[in-house]
């Protein structure tokens, strides 16, 4: 069969534990999958028995690959560039919906429609106003289970940040607080090297410029 884009080919590898040529029937047969640091998703139209997809540092903006997907019920993706997912509202069988840690700021496609929707998780997001203080409480009358946003603080850190240029997102973890680089615009490895600082002296570091924020990763690596 034809060439696989070589992050998705490498989730195959580790799915079935073993090295290509795959034919079709295998890649039919997958139903989970763990892609890390896409450029393109495109490929992932081609295994249409695709039950569970989790992804790490997606450079893509939007989720137009995955649209229709006539199976995909758990979709995880986090540290990536995700901002539109309006394609969710095509996939009928979609129950859990992670994505934390992305740029996304509007979630009006989630108000409505989605009747198996169980879990949403969307921390560490730049949402809007209207988003976070309006919409995450309808999902949370809708959703069976649970919606998970950040806290006041980190999603308003996150807001300025993304407001100031600089697309990066903020998030707690346990008592730490991290700032991270989703995507893979300024690290091929967004889930790794985070820089560890308080809201109060994050919030100083950007009233002094973008640029200051940026050094902030130098600093963890000396």
């Amino acid at each position: 069969m034809p060439f696989l884009e070589p992050q998705v080919e490498q989730a195959v590898i580790r799915e079935l534990r073993r090295y290509p040529p795959f034919s079709d029937d295998d890649i039919a047969d997958v139903d989970a999958l763990a892609v890390l640091f896409p450029r393109d998703l495109g490929d992932l139209a081609r295994f249409p028995m695709l039950r569970t997809l989790h992804v790490v540092g997606y450079g893509g903006r939007d989720l137009a690959a995955l649209a229709g997907h006539p199976r995909l019920a758990s979709l995880s993706m986090r540290f990536s560039a995700l901002a539109d997912v309006s394609a969710v509202l095509t996939l009928p069988t979609i129950r859990r919906l992670k994505l934390p840690l992305n740029a996304i700021e509007d979630i009006t496609a989630l108000r409505s429609g989605l009747p198996k929707l169980r879990e949403v998780d969307l921390t560490g997001n730049p949402l809007s106003e209207e988003s976070y203080r309006e919409l995450v409480p309808e999902l949370r009358q809708r959703v069976r289970e649970t919606v998970t946003v950040s806290g006041e603080r980190e999603w308003q850190i996150t807001r300025k940040l993304h407001a100031a240029g600089v697309p990066f997102d903020y998030f707690r973890q346990g008592d730490t607080y991290l700032l991270c680089r989703p995507g893979l615009a300024f690290t091929n490895t967004p889930d790794a090297a985070h820089a560890e600082i308080g809201p109060a002296e994050l919030e100083a570091v950007l009233r002094r410029g973008a640029d200051e924020v940026h050094k902030l990763f130098t600093r963890e690596a000396s």
